[in-house]
């Protein structure tokens, strides 16, 4: 078994690339055999994680969540497990596994019109705060800073679409989550299960603005569902239409259409999670 390291150079302003020579340097240390991959393009971290489909490694992502969507994707269906390296602005589903506190998680999948992702599909204000960081990226902000410059831009710029689910309305979010976090540490579904079969979904009915400050603040702290606002329910599917083509954030990737499929796959995937090692790797 090797450990296979795919780094993408761009994650966190080339936070990865900080801790490369560590890896190497511990992994020599280790006697752990390995290689160490580059993207250079978006799609590469898939293509990189298929091209060791007929082998059974622990394949990394060294990165943040875009970076481990990709590696996920090619992935799947293979006897290969991943591991995480946080190294990007936001490593929200990192931040799960972390509060599992297990060595080998066999977690469920989401996929979504055939797009298969571990945290959360979402549309709304949220997904569209998630959808402007990386033109919040272009305009040279600190990675601290990346999310709290996009809720203010988004602020400004949201308009509601209609979207269905059981009946028609407009929504300030609709959340699908597998795990806990978004939007870098924004604590949304603090019970959520990466291996429970299930979704926690979550909506809430348009808001005028000035409520939904007071809304962002109770989902920071993970008492969304405290607000009675806030509709929450566990299913292993939904559907998801809108007369018109919205901008679905899966794993901090955009998806636009106007029908979203989304199901869960149970136990799809193993995580391999070694603290002690990570922590080494981090060391930097």
């Amino acid at each position: 078994m090797k450990y296979i390291f795919i780094v993408n150079p761009e994650s966190a302003k080339g936070n990865a690339m900080k801790i490369i020579g560590n890896i190497e340097k511990v992994c020599k240390q280790e006697h752990i055999e390995y290689e160490v991959c580059y993207t250079l393009a978006q799609g590469d971290a898939t293509r990189l994680a298929q091209s060791y489909k007929d082998e059974e490694n622990i394949i990394y992502a060294v990165g943040g969540d875009g970076t481990l969507s990709e590696v996920l994707n090619g992935v799947v269906g293979t006897k290969n497990k991943i591991g995480i390296i946080p190294a990007g602005s936001g490593n929200d589903f990192y931040r799960t596994v972390k509060e599992l506190g297990k060595t080998e998680i066999e977690s469920d999948v989401g996929v979504v019109n055939g797009k298969y992702f571990l945290n959360i599909a979402c549309v709304g204000i949220d997904a569209e705060v998630a959808n402007n960081v990386p033109l919040m990226k272009k305009k040279n902000i600190k990675v601290k800073n990346l999310y709290t410059a996009s809720i203010l831009y988004t602020f400004t710029h949201f308009k509601f679409k209609s979207q269905e689910k059981d009946e028609k309305g407009n929504f300030t979010i609709l959340s699908i989550c597998n795990g806990r976090y978004y939007g870098g540490g924004y604590n949304i579904s603090p019970k959520a299960s990466l291996e429970d079969n299930y979704f926690d979904v979550y909506y809430i009915n348009k808001l005028r603005l000035p409520s939904i400050i007071n809304l962002l603040l109770k989902l920071k702290k993970g008492k969304l569902e405290q607000d009675k606002r806030t509709n929450h329910f566990k299913t292993n599917n939904i559907t998801v239409t809108s007369e018109e083509p919205i901008r679905f954030n899966v794993d901090g990737e955009t998806i636009e259409n106007t029908k979203f499929e989304i199901k869960i796959i149970p136990k799809a995937i193993k995580i391999y999670h070694n603290v002690e090692l990570e922590s080494k790797f981090l060391s930097v």
